[in-house]
């Protein structure tokens, strides 16, 4: 009878999660990864390093799948802090950064692209 009355525990506690998760409650990941926003920006490549004077055709879509996947602020903490440190690797032109996410028409992933802000003041 006490396994019975723990695989309805179990299961209870797996069902308040689920739903939970669903609703938001939870984050079962943490913050976005610096690969999955250099992934996102790869097709903007062209543009963001100044070669190009348009985003690639491929370019909006990509930031409009990483804009879709920011849900909170450590998501959007986590995409300015990767930006700042990837935008000098990466040699791109901060004001072309700028223009991407209005170009793109996104609004999540509005953060500045800027090597000298504070990222944890990202809300």
């Amino acid at each position: 009878m006490a396994v019975n009355g723990m695989v309805k525990a179990v299961f209870l506690v797996g069902l308040v999660v689920a739903v939970m998760t669903a609703w938001g409650v939870v984050r079962t990941e943490g913050a976005i990864s610096c690969n999955q926003v250099v992934s996102a920006l790869t097709p903007c490549a062209g543009y963001l390093i100044g070669n190009a004077a348009t985003p690639a055709a491929a370019c909006c879509p990509a930031i409009k799948g990483l804009d879709s996947q920011i849900k909170a602020t450590p998501d959007r903490q986590a995409v300015c802090n990767c930006l700042k440190n990837q935008a000098t690797s990466f040699g791109v032109k901060l004001g072309k950064a700028a223009n991407l996410p209005g170009l793109c028409k996104v609004t999540d992933i509005n953060v500045p692209v800027n090597p000298n802000v504070d990222c944890s003041k990202i809300h």
